[in-house]
C-alpha cells in the first residue's frame, strides 16, 4: 500500500490524513488474532506464559488445586469469547453441608491459594466452620463458656491452627505451661474440669485452699495423697471412703453411724470426733 503525502517532509499532516484508515486497520488486525485464538484448542500449560503470578501462588500453596485440577477445569473459557471465565465453586465443590453455605470468597479469599489465607479475621465466621466441625459446637452449646461466644476466627486466625492457652489467659500458677492447662480444661468447654494424668496438688490448691491447709497439717496418709488419686473424672467429684477403705471397722461400728464422717469429720482433715 503507498501512501500519498501532501507536502514532503510534512508528519503532522501524513498522520491527521491517515490517522483513522491506520488505527482502523490495527484494530481489525488485532481483534482477528483473538478471535482466532479464541477458538482454539489452548492446552493448560500455555497458562503459564502469561498468568505467571496465578501459577507461582498455585504450586506454592493451591493444595488439591494445584494437583488434581487444570486451569481449563476451573478457567474454560477467555475473553473475548466470555467475561466471566471462572466456574462456579458449587460447581466442583457440592454434596456436603459446607458447600451449600455460598458465599466461598468470604473465607477462602484466593482460589489459587484456597487454604493459605483462609478468612479475614475482620469478618466474623461461625456456620462456615460449624459446618464442617459440627462435633465442635456442639460440646460448645452443651457446656456455656465466654469461648462460645466468641466467633472461631476469634481464636483460630487459620485453618488448622490452634493457639495456645497462655495467648489469652494468664497462669494460675508461676511456671504452669499451655500443656497444663490441658490437664483440667478443654478449648472448647473450658469449664467443664476433668482432670486427665498427673496433676500436681499445688494446681488445685490454688482454688481449693482450705482443703490444701487442711491436707498440710494433717498426719493421716490422706496428707500425702495427690488430689487426683481420690477426685478423678468431671469436677467436682467426691468419692466413697469405701472405695478406697471398704469397712475397716467391726460392723457393730458401721451399723451405728451413717457414714464415716460422722467420726472422722472430714476427709482432708481425718481426725476422730469420739
Amino acid at each position: 500500500m503507498r501512501f500519498f503525502i501532501p507536502e514532503e517532509g510534512c508528519i503532522v499532516c501524513f498522520f491527521h490524513t491517515y490517522s483513522r484508515a491506520i488505527m482502523s486497520l490495527i484494530f481489525i488486525s488485532l481483534f482477528s488474532c483473538v478471535a482466532i485464538a479464541s477458538d482454539l484448542e489452548i492446552p493448560a500449560d500455555d497458562c503459564a506464559g502469561c498468568h505467571v503470578y496465578q501459577l507461582q501462588m498455585i504450586v506454592a500453596d493451591g493444595g488439591k488445586h494445584a494437583t488434581e485440577v487444570s486451569c481449563l477445569d476451573c478457567h474454560p473459557r477467555h475473553p473475548p469469547e466470555a467475561e466471566n471465565t471462572i466456574t462456579a465453586c458449587v460447581s466442583c465443590h457440592e454434596g456436603q453441608p459446607h458447600f451449600q453455605i455460598g458465599s466461598c470468597r468470604h473465607c477462602h479469599i484466593n482460589p489459587h491459594m484456597p487454604m493459605a489465607h483462609l478468612r479475614d479475621p475482620l469478618k466474623p465466621v461461625r456456620e462456615e466452620c460449624l459446618s464442617c466441625h459440627a462435633g465442635v459446637g456442639q460440646e460448645m452449646a452443651a457446656a456455656p463458656s465466654r469461648h462460645a461466644e466468641f466467633f472461631c476466627n476469634r481464636c483460630h486466625n487459620q485453618h488448622k491452627e490452634i493457639p495456645g492457652c497462655l495467648d489469652c489467659h494468664e497462669t494460675h500458677l508461676q511456671k504452669q505451661s499451655a500443656e497444663d492447662c490441658l490437664h483440667c480444661h478443654s478449648a472448647h468447654r473450658p469449664l467443664r474440669v476433668v482432670v486427665t494424668g498427673y496433676v500436681p496438688a499445688a494446681f488445685c490448691a490454688v482454688c481449693h485452699e482450705e482443703e490444701a491447709r487442711e491436707l498440710a497439717v494433717t498426719n493421716t496418709n490422706h496428707g500425702g495423697v495427690n488430689c487426683n488419686y481420690c477426685h478423678k473424672g468431671l469436677h467436682p467429684s467426691t468419692p466413697s471412703c469405701q472405695e478406697c477403705h471398704g469397712l475397716p471397722h467391726p460392723q457393730a461400728i458401721h451399723s451405728q453411724h451413717r457414714t464415716c464422717l460422722d467420726c472422722h469429720e472430714d476427709a482432708h482433715r481425718m481426725v476422730s470426733g469420739r
